[in-house]
């Protein structure tokens, strides 16, 4: 039932959008136009008229906001395919100029919906690890009683036909965005067409919309990274982030070093890299890494990974010094105290020979001067030595 009441509000939405259009066009057209009966299939993307004249060489243009988008050659004079769709929910002018024995123009115009006076909302979506997508849009303060409807189309370059399967709410229980479970949905590379629209008291507000390739808003999750040093040499490896565009593996990616020292962190390099390992050079200490990535040619990088630390710790030598300089003063003693014994024991093995001494080469200093007093003798002048002969 669910589903019926969302093609049902679709159909009407559109029936009330080209019905609008079309009254207008009429309008515009007057008695003597070459071309009647304006209308555009939302499905096929068709442009169609009828002829009530002969015409030829008829070209269809498409403007929004006075600004050229599109054209396209007639076939067969009394059809265009429109091949690009653009944000129609600003107001939409599709030109059809042509020769009816002379130049003619006609304006099919599809006005901007909603209540004058309300705002558009911004919509935009994201797919994240190549397996979901949310969508999400802008909601006023004022007023707070908009219920809001996401619609996407089921195929590229058609307007939306489906309703959001799984609407996200705010704690006031306001739709605020759209979660789909899978990409089924979206097998194609080019861009599908997502609306948002509302109503306020029973008045339809503004609706805004978006055309939006699947492959230009994927969001990736930074790779993990494998690091291998070998004394001050460092090899990084990691591997490719899965994507929906399954051809297509070509990534950059920015790896960010920085080299810690105490509590500051100096920045050593940043590289953008295309391969997916990276070798370098370190000096004695401790490093970081961290690295993002996106897709070649795309804009949307992902977040940084967490840092990673590698490299080789700088010890402060001082305190381990100090707690090794009791053990070293001990082993010093103790060899002092093991040499001295040592040299005591030789010296009791090996006792030095006497020897005479030269008066000749002894310095006279080392005889004492004093007073003569006769009949006294100094100990030192009286000193014998013994001589052991063997």
């Amino acid at each position: 039932m669910s589903g019926f009441m969302a093609d049902l509000i679709i159909f009407l939405w559109f029936s009330m959008l080209l019905s609008l259009a079309y009254s207008q066009t009429q309008k515009q057209e007057g008695p003597d136009s070459p071309i009647k009966n304006i209308t555009i299939d939302t499905e096929t993307m068709w442009l169609n008229w009828t002829n009530v004249k002969n015409v030829n060489n008829i070209t269809c243009y498409v403007k929004v906001l006075s600004e050229l988008k599109y054209q396209e050659k007639a076939t067969d004079n009394s059809r265009c395919k429109i091949k690009s769709l653009h944000c129609w929910c600003q107001g939409v002018d599709f030109v059809i100029e042509g020769v009816a024995g002379k130049r003619f123009s006609k304006t099919f115009h599809l006005h901007r919906r909603g209540k004058e006076g309300t705002t558009k909302e911004n919509v935009s979506c994201e797919i994240h690890d190549a397996k979901f997508m949310d969508c999400k849009w802008t909601v006023r303060k004022t007023p707070g009683d908009i219920h809001y409807q996401f619609f996407y189309s089921q195929s590229p370059y058609a307007f939306v036909s489906r309703e959001c399967p799984n609407y996200k709410t705010d704690p006031k229980g306001r739709r605020i965005g759209c979660h789909f479970d899978n990409l089924s949905g979206f097998p194609n590379p080019y861009p599908y067409h997502f609306l948002v629209t509302g109503t306020s008291n029973g008045m339809e507000v503004q609706c805004t919309d978006n055309n939006i390739s699947p492959w230009d808003i994927e969001i990736f999750k930074p790779p993990n990274v494998t690091i291998n040093c070998k004394d001050l040499s460092c090899h990084f490896q990691w591997q490719t982030p899965k994507t929906i565009e399954v051809q297509n593996n070509n990534f950059d990616y920015q790896l960010q070093i920085q080299k810690i020292s105490g509590k500051n962190v100096s920045q050593v390099v940043f590289n953008t890299l295309k391969s997916t390992s990276y070798n370098y050079k370190i000096n004695y200490g401790k490093y970081t890494v961290k690295i993002r990535t996106k897709k070649n040619f795309y804009e949307n990088w992902s977040t940084w990974s967490e840092p990673q630390e590698f490299g080789h710790e700088v010890h402060n030598l001082l305190p381990v010094l100090m707690v090794l300089l009791p053990g070293i003063t001990f082993i010093l003693v103790l060899l002092v105290g093991y040499l001295c014994k040592r040299y005591y024991v030789i010296q009791k093995i090996f006792p030095p020979i006497p020897q005479i001494r030269d008066q000749v080469s002894d310095s006279f200093q080392k005889y004492v001067e004093v007073d003569w007093e006769e009949n006294k003798i100094l100990p030192e002048q009286c000193k014998i030595e013994e001589i052991q002969v063997t």
